[in-house]
């Protein structure tokens, strides 16, 4: 019989103030007998540690390092591109990841790449399903590892998303499997972290997101930066080598790939800051 910890030894760490809980674990799974409400208690903002979500990790000697990502409500995700940068900067404080060296490691929707960069930032390869779909309203929705809504505004929305974003979240369409609510504007400015083979000099984003799984209001999201990167790029008919800064609530990212004239993307790559904010433990019930 497996042997259950009464004890949750925790790292955070946040990535443009969307946060998590950074969880070392065997490669044969975490030692809690209900990990969904484990994880749902500890990510708790009044009750528990606090977070956008949780990630345990581990290095496998034969396969290299694996990050599984479960979302605050304490079921397993797709993908998290913020949480990504902040698992390669974990093992970097870990003494398991150099800096300027890109790395492969697995997550839960396949192998991507990461990097520490000398100036402290962390860049993750994206993986992208599919093109962007866009709707006759000029809505647009795409796949970045996690599913993305766009709804392109003249200016960012104010006070409070949730009621608004709800329409989206659980209408018909999306009810039962969820999907991620960005609200994107542009603004007039040029990318300050150019791609190095960058053909257009752009002007920068703007971004408000609902996550899914959080069911609230995220200070950043990195897949939803990436995907308004992407729809952007499919709004103007861009091609090339681009590099595309987004200011998320918490925080600014760049978010640079390359689009062929047939709308293909490819070397998709999210750069942004990555901080360990404490380690403590907390309880967990066996």
């Amino acid at each position: 019989m497996a042997k259950y910890a009464d004890t949750l030894a925790f790292e955070k760490y946040h990535g443009a103030g969307n946060d998590f809980l950074m969880v070392k674990h065997h490669p044969a799974g975490p030692p809690y007998r209900d990990v969904p409400n484990m994880i749902a208690t500890a990510c708790a903002r009044r009750t528990g540690v606090g977070a956008d979500g949780l990630i345990f990790w581990h290095v496998e000697p034969n396969q290299g390092p694996r990050m599984i990502y479960y979302n605050a409500d304490g079921q397993k995700s797709s993908f998290c591109g913020n949480g990504a940068r902040c698992f390669v900067r974990c093992l970097h404080d870990h003494g398991l990841w150099p800096t300027g060296e890109p790395r492969p490691f697995h997550a839960n929707d396949g192998l991507h790449t990461g990097e520490m960069l000398s100036s402290g930032q962390v860049r993750i390869s994206m993986l992208v399903e599919g093109a962007v779909s866009t709707a006759e309203d000029g809505s647009q929705i795409i796949d970045t590892g996690s599913p993305h809504y766009l709804e392109w505004c003249s200016v960012l929305p104010k006070g409070d998303i949730t009621k608004r974003a709800h329409q989206v979240r659980y209408s018909t369409a999306f009810a039962k499997t969820g999907i991620n609510v960005n609200y994107v504007a542009e603004q007039p400015s040029s990318s300050q972290h150019p791609h190095p083979e960058a053909e257009h000099k752009l002007p920068h984003l703007a971004i408000r997101t609902y996550e899914r799984g959080v069911e609230a209001e995220t200070l950043a999201c990195g897949t939803g930066v990436t995907a308004a990167a992407l729809g952007y790029a499919e709004r103007k008919g861009l091609t090339g080598a681009i590099s595309i800064d987004v200011r998320a609530m918490g925080g600014n990212l760049s978010v640079a790939f390359t689009r062929s004239a047939d709308r293909a993307v490819r070397d998709v790559l999210l750069t942004g800051p990555a901080v360990r904010v404490y380690a403590g433990e907390m309880k967990v019930c066996a």
